[in-house]
């Protein structure tokens, strides 16, 4: 018996068996043999045990206690137990562990080769060209020109065309126009009135630069006039002066071009009213009036 125990030992400190693929299996006759301890392993695992990797145990005895030096790989460990059943399923333990943890590393091994692949650079670089589209500033300006329409403000429903210089910094937006209104006809009896208006128009309000809003408060003041046959002579002109405010789309079709539309509410502050030679008054802008433009916005964003 110690003659067995020496040739073990010998053949498990060679260097060669490190490198030698299956399951090599040396053990006293007492002891379970190798198609028990694969048998052991293979139910731990739920399959076959893989027949690459290199297993080499051998079994020995010495004052009555059995010792295992178990060499899987480069991984060798020792175990001893007083009873060689108990010791085997110790090794079937160690061995499907071992076996598992190597199974694992090879099924997520491919997965970390697809992510490292140099294929993945390119989003970057596209991404950083789009960006440069979109590079954001504090400030920015434009030009645009709207048609407008309203009511409440020249007989009828109003036409007109507005001019507008408008300027952002961070959400505070700032705007001067200039709007004129198309003459438009109003009939009483046996008078008539043509009635045309001229405004300049101040605004601030707020216009955030990741939405396509604006909404501010405003005034505007100009000159109310009018031509027509039977109305007081003294009554043909005069200021008008208003106050109140909007809101608006502008939505960016390219870096310079943007299509703006709007909607505001103006309280008549000052008016015009035009009357006959006896005093009755045939026509007066209503003290609240309604307008709404569509336009083109070009500037620099």
């Amino acid at each position: 018996m110690r003659g067995v125990v020496i040739i073990m030992l010998l053949g498990l400190a060679a260097p060669a068996g490190a490198d030698e693929l299956g399951f090599a299996w040396s053990a006293p006759e007492t002891c379970p043999s190798i198609s028990s301890i694969e048998a052991r392993v293979e139910q731990r695992l739920g399959h076959s045990l893989d027949p690459a990797l290199p297993i080499h145990i051998g079994v020995w005895t010495s004052s009555g206690h059995y010792t295992a030096k178990l060499q899987l790989g480069s991984d060798i460990r020792t175990l001893t137990s007083d009873r060689c059943d108990e010791l085997a399923d110790a090794i079937a333990i160690i061995v499907s562990r071992i076996a598992e943890e190597r199974a694992l590393l090879h099924s997520i091994a491919p997965p970390r080769v697809a992510v490292a692949e140099p294929p993945v650079a390119p989003p970057f670089v596209v991404h950083r060209d789009l960006s440069s589209e979109t590079e954001s500033h504090a400030w920015s300006i434009g030009v645009r020109l709207s048609g407008v329409s309203g009511i409440g403000i020249v007989p009828e429903v109003g036409l007109g065309a507005e001019v507008a210089l408008s300027a952002r910094h961070d959400t505070l937006m700032g705007e001067v126009s200039a709007t004129k209104w198309l003459a438009s006809g109003a009939d009483r009896s046996t008078s008539h009135v043509d009635v045309g208006l001229g405004v300049t128009s101040a605004r601030v309000g707020w216009r955030p630069e990741a939405l396509p809003l604006r909404a501010w408060v405003g005034a505007e003041v100009g000159s109310m006039d009018s031509t027509g046959t039977n109305f007081s002579a003294s009554d043909n002109s005069g200021r008008w002066f208003a106050a109140g405010g909007g809101f608006g789309v502008g939505w960016p079709m390219t870096r310079w071009l943007r299509v703006v539309g709007s909607t505001e509410v103006l309280l008549a502050i000052e008016r015009v009213k035009f009357s006959e030679p006896s005093g009755v008054v045939f026509y007066a802008p209503s003290p609240m009036s309604a307008r709404c433009s569509f336009g083109i916005e070009v500037g620099w964003e």
